[in-house]
Order: C-alpha cells, then structure tokens, then sequence
C-alpha cells in the first residue's frame, strides 16, 4: 500500500492480518484477525526519516512509516505495471490494544499507460501489498488491497 505524501485523497485499503503468535492473549492463539480501514498521506513517519507514511484508522489505527527499497516499472499492453519492495514499522492499536511491528512488502499495482518510470499515486488503478510481520511477540501476515476513489478517473480504465 503506497502512500505518496503528495497525493490530495484519502485510499481504503482492506486488510486481513493473520497473527501467528502474540503478546497479547487475545491474539496469542494463531487465529487469522480481520481488520478494514483507511489509509491517509501522513507526515507521521518523519521523525524516523520514512520515504512514505500513512496514518490507518479503522480496527488497525496508527503510523506507517514505509522505507522503499526498490521499485520496478515497466510498460506494456497500454498500461504500467510496477513492483515495489521495501520494509515498514508500525506504531498503534489493533482493536484498541498497543501494537509494534515491523514489515518487509511487496507492493504491486497497474497504472495508465507513461506512468514509470515512478507512478503518481492518484492515478493508481488497480493495487495491493503483502507484509510479511515480525515484531515482540507477533509474527503473521497482513494483505492490503487498496480500493481507489473513482474521482477523476477515466471510467474506461476501471
């Protein structure tokens, strides 16, 4: 889930963590936690000098602050097409209870076509990442998939 800083618009993104373990008994029992949300453009992640940050609210509230490591754009077929890894730490609340955790994602998307070689968010047609979490005393998996506002868009491109 690639938030730019730039972008004017808020992204819903669902989300389904499986927690595999946890410090916390609620969670301690490997059963898969389904959360929904938004996911705003946040300044958030600055003080730990984040390329990104996005601000969650819904069930999973908090910072996340997004370290690109590589992003990879190729055009083809009319559209762009990107792949973007890199690694996230997450400070909040999952169901009102603390919650830290690091991840390492792969962030995937399509784009209208002369989007790379670095899309602009807003233009985002179709998306979604999988993190791969490990913090104290929680392990999982957690699967965004972005859903885009239609505002401005192309309707032939949806």
């Amino acid at each position: 889930m690639r938030s730019d800083g730039n972008a004017a618009f808020k992204m819903t993104a669902l989300f389904v963590m499986a927690m595999l373990a946890s410090a916390s008994t609620a969670w301690a029992d490997g059963k898969t936690i389904a959360v929904s949300g938004d996911s705003f453009p946040s300044d958030c992640g600055a003080a730990k000098k984040a390329d990104l940050a996005s601000e969650l609210t819904g069930n999973l509230t908090g910072c996340l602050a997004i370290f690109v490591e590589h992003l990879n754009c190729r055009e083809l077929n009319g559209f762009a097409f990107s792949t973007e890894l890199g690694r996230e730490e997450f400070e909040g609340k999952l169901d009102g209870e603390p919650i830290k955790f690091n991840t390492q994602y792969t962030f995937t998307a399509t784009w209208p076509t002369g989007s790379c070689p670095e899309p602009a968010m807003e233009q985002e047609i179709t998306g979604g990442c999988v993190h791969n979490i490990s913090g104290e005393g929680v392990v999982g998996l957690i699967r965004f998939y972005d859903v885009m506002p239609v505002v401005g868009r192309n309707p032939l491109l949806l």
